[in-house]
């Protein structure tokens, strides 16, 4: 009984760290607008249902390491307060744009609180060895010259761009459905649950549009 207890103790303890090391957040992808993401009450379509997430569902956290049920993987995660699991082919990791460096951090350290690989952040960021780091240094954590093009948007719709980062804001723009040549230009914000992104497209519009409609096309 008290190695059963140590166990599940040491269990409960990865899980935290796990949660506690992970800095990005996560969106549906190839989901339907007319479908969910099911939560489930363990790793595979024979659980229970818990809960649901709509097709634009954003601020999913990863809270343990996945779990393969024959050939899908399956994620333990919580939205909005309910905890369950779904299918990870159906997430896209969501991570902030930059990272400020703190007096001690390393490259590698950095990488593995993303998720990402040291080699790419290097790239991003045209560092060269031995990757001495300083703090305040601004790192960026996406490709530089990385052109984005629209997704989840009807063929009979478009994505608008707007002067600012919100749903209310004056439209200045927009772009088609299957429109592509989008850069963005700085960091993102979070209004009211909802990632929007600075960007330019075609080189002559500038503003802001939902981070959720956009996907890297390099």
């Amino acid at each position: 009984m008290k190695v059963k207890l140590i166990m599940v103790g040491l269990l409960i303890w990865g899980l935290q760290a796990f949660a506690a090391t992970e800095e990005c957040s996560y969106q549906v992808a190839k989901v339907a607008k007319n479908d969910s993401l099911s939560m489930r009450l363990g790793p595979g379509v024979k659980y229970q249902k818990v809960g649901v997430i709509p097709h634009n569902g954003i601020e999913i956290q990863i809270t343990g390491p996945e779990i393969k049920i024959g050939e899908t993987a399956w994620n333990p995660v919580k939205y909005k307060g309910i905890n369950g699991w779904v299918n990870r082919g159906y997430l896209k990791k969501n991570c902030p744009s930059y990272h400020n460096v703190i007096f001690g951090e390393t490259l590698f350290y950095i990488a593995q609180k993303y998720g990402y690989d040291v080699k790419n952040i290097t790239k991003w960021n045209n560092l060269q060895p031995p990757y001495a780091l300083a703090a305040g240094q601004k790192l960026q954590l996406f490709p530089r010259n990385c052109q984005y093009r629209v997704i989840n948007v009807r063929n009979d719709d478009m994505l608008w761009i707007r002067l600012e980062a919100s749903e209310k804001s004056q439209r200045i723009g927009a772009v088609p459905f299957n429109g592509n040549e989008i850069m963005i230009t700085g960091p993102e914000k979070v209004v009211k649950n909802t990632h929007w992104i600075p960007v330019k497209y075609k080189e002559c519009i500038t503003g802001w549009v939902n981070r959720s409609f956009l996907e890297e096309d390099c």
